[in-house]
């Protein structure tokens, strides 16, 4: 399923149609010194390549927000010092 409509609970059949496939694509402003991988349908893929990553981001902020907790968590685990 798509990340995007996902978090913001929108029915990802009902907007792609049943041949759509998922797409990776990369976000690279969003972790300091690291690329955010994640899945999109095939309309969020394109509103991401129209819109670029900051207003992209700024349309879907609940994915942000999903995106900015999954930051903090890695973050917050190669802090450990037992590397865990």
């Amino acid at each position: 399923m798509c990340e995007v409509c996902k978090s913001e609970g929108s029915d990802y059949l009902f907007m792609n149609g049943p041949k759509k496939v998922l797409t990776s694509n990369n976000l690279y402003k969003v972790f300091k010194g690291a690329v955010a991988p994640v899945k999109l349908c095939h309309v969020h893929s394109i509103e991401l390549f129209h819109l670029g990553e900051r207003r992209f981001l700024k349309e879907h902020l609940t994915f942000a927000r999903g995106l900015a907790m999954r930051s903090k968590t890695q973050s917050e685990a190669s802090d450990s010092p037992f590397g865990l």
